[in-house]
């Protein structure tokens, strides 16, 4: 194949992002990571009836943009594993995209199970999990993480007031809670 001049400066562009991105210190991407976090939450935080179709699109972009930098920052631990898949989840299940929720939810939980999350990250792994099958229409298995999620023992007052604020908002999908 005959490369063209158009082809050869997209991939000396390309390159030279990759080079940037590279050269990124572990701080830079934890900072970067959090930015992306708070970014998401932007549009997360909006009603559901207040996204647009190109907040939608950005929120995705900005999760997967957190869930980059976590994987990279300094300091990374489980939980923010944990936590990126965590918005992942959330992302997808607002977008009403069940499977990729729940592909999310699942990674959410295998970290906290492989890692011996408990606590906070424990219970918004099941979160996640109901969620994801409240999408999927799948009632029981929304019901049983539900339930998990909500007997989860929390220690700290103010992450039980987060999990519990987070149970009682939307989307739950027509899903009775």
């Amino acid at each position: 194949m005959v490369s063209s001049p158009t082809s050869s400066a997209a991939d000396a562009t390309v390159e030279s992002w990759q080079n940037v991105i590279m050269s990124i210190d572990p701080a830079t991407h934890r900072k970067l990571a959090v930015d992306a976090n708070n970014a998401t939450w932007e549009i997360l935080g909006k009603a559901l009836t207040e996204i647009s179709d190109d907040d939608f699109e950005e929120m995705t972009r900005r999760a997967y943009a957190a869930a980059y930098h976590w994987q990279r920052a300094e300091g990374i631990s489980p939980s923010n594993e944990a936590r990126a898949s965590w918005l992942l989840s959330r992302v997808w299940a607002v977008k009403q995209n069940g499977d990729l929720a729940l592909h999310h939810a699942r990674r959410c939980l295998a970290v906290c199970e492989s890692a011996g999350l408990v606590d906070f990250d424990l219970a918004y792994a099941h979160e996640a999990l109901a969620r994801s099958f409240a999408s999927l229409g799948s009632a029981e298995q929304a019901r049983h993480h539900l339930a998990i999620a909500r007997e989860v023992p929390i220690t700290d007052t103010e992450d039980r007031k987060l999990v519990e604020a987070d149970l009682a908002g939307e989307p739950w999908f027509g899903f009775g809670r």
